[in-house]
């Protein structure tokens, strides 16, 4: 079995940042894409909301993704679809389809979805007989045809304006009166001589005499045939992230995975970004925008799990990933106070990087100093052990990262395995003692 730091799953916009992100960070990482890279921005002929490109098509948009990834060593493995993901301790195990596996710290998912079917009669089996989900690839089949597309959204407009190339009529079918695409592109489409809106009209049933030649509508409570060679339906897309998982991960009720502001979902170490988790917009951007957040996220889970595991070797291997998925990772400057003696004890330190000092209170009132700490040493136990007042103060020797974890994550962590909390414990009666003598 292979290990890694992070497998990244699907290779749309999403997953390439992702990687592009992890390929700088010299994280040993792996995206695995069932088909090419791109997703399915390669299905979308013009993009013209991508800040800094008046206008380019998604091929050439992925290509340069893609390529930015690459540069920076991102290994990438294309026409690898995933079977199932599951957890194992304190890593997650991905499963391809051929039987492979990988191991890893974190996983982040970026897989899209399938498109939504019309679910009536006729869709099936004429699907590849002019029933189509992709007007970039299909479209050039149909010129000089009459087309119709099923939708009323941002999807349905830009793959319509793309048809409009190649149709002879183009009907508009969406099943309210107002469209939900914006503005610029509901008055570009419908603005040409050759689209036909058709509102409010539902699909009941496409028919034809082994190619498509019509689609029946109740359109506005009449039924009504409109003869077409093509039907192209955009009436979005289905989540299939959650089906990846063996163990349970929450999700909504439309099958999209809920996340935290930091795209982490109920699973440790598992985070979702993109069109698969769920959200307000399914943009390019704010795909990005995901993936640049749950990297940089799982970057610094990753290094505070190894942290944890070097502490506590002894504890449970899943009680660690979820103390490290829940912890908090704080920053100080020299000087700062960490903690302050005779304060509530409400969480417990693990120092990650730079020093920090100790120190207690005389007799005379006094501070005198009692120990340096440095990555590795963990403070705080004192207090949450004893459920009594801050026996020191801690302040920052330098600039200080640690890892804060609250008591009742704390108190799981340690009572996971009877090893651990004898030594934290000892560890703990040892600066007591310290203290008073």
């Amino acid at each position: 079995m292979t290990d890694f730091d992070l497998i990244i799953i699907g290779g749309g916009p999403a997953g390439l940042t992702a990687g592009l992100y992890a390929a700088r960070a010299s994280m040993k990482a792996i995206l695995l894409e069932q088909k090419d890279l791109g997703g399915e921005i390669l299905n979308t002929e013009l993009i013209e909301d991508y800040p800094g490109f008046a206008s380019i098509t998604g091929a050439d948009l992925s290509q340069k993704m893609a390529e930015h990834a690459l540069k920076f060593g991102l290994k990438v493995e294309t026409y690898k679809p995933v079977k199932e993901i599951r957890s194992d301790g304190d890593r997650k195990i991905v499963q391809l389809e051929d039987g492979t596996e990988l191991r890893a710290y974190a996983v982040i998912v970026t897989v899209g979805g399938e498109p939504t079917k019309l679910g009536v009669p006729g869709e099936q089996e004429y699907h590849g007989r002019g029933v189509s989900y992709c007007a970039v690839c299909d479209g050039a089949f149909f010129k000089g045809a009459d087309l119709a597309v099923i939708g009323g959204g941002d999807s349905a407009f830009q793959e319509g304006l793309f048809l409009t190339r190649f149709a002879k009529k183009l009907y508009l079918v969406h099943r309210r009166d107002d469209f939900r695409a914006q503005a610029i592109l509901k008055d570009r489409l419908l603005g040409m001589e050759k689209v036909t809106p058709v509102t409010p009209a539902v699909v009941t049933e496409i028919g034809g005499n082994g190619d498509v030649k019509w689609i029946d509508l109740d359109h506005d409570g009449r039924r009504e045939r409109i003869n077409v060679e093509g039907v192209f339906v955009f009436i979005g897309f289905r989540p299939v992230g959650r089906h990846l998982f063996k163990d349970h991960i929450d999700h909504d009720k439309n099958g999209y995975l809920i996340t935290d502001q930091y795209m982490r979902t109920s699973i440790p170490g598992v985070y979702a970004a993109g069109d698969t988790r769920a959200q307000l917009a399914k943009q390019i951007t704010t795909a990005v925008g995901d993936a640049t957040t749950a990297v940089l996220h799982a970057e610094r889970y990753i290094e505070e799990l190894k942290d944890m595991e070097r502490d506590f070797p002894t504890a449970s291997r899943e009680v660690v990933a979820e103390s490290a998925g829940r912890a908090d990772l704080l920053a100080f400057q020299p000087g700062d106070v960490i903690l302050r003696e005779g304060d509530p004890a409400d969480r417990f330190y693990m120092i990650i990087n730079g020093q920090a000092l100790a120190t207690a209170r005389g007799p005379d009132g006094a501070e005198a100093h009692l120990n340096t700490l440095g990555p590795g040493d963990y403070f705080g136990e004192i207090g949450l052990l004893n459920n009594a007042p801050r026996i020191a103060t801690v302040r920052a020797k330098t600039s200080l990262e640690v890892m804060a974890l609250d008591r009742e994550t704390f108190e799981r962590l340690i009572t996971s395995s009877q090893a651990t909390e004898a030594e934290v414990r000892r560890v703990a009666k040892d600066r007591e003692a310290e203290r008073l003598g």
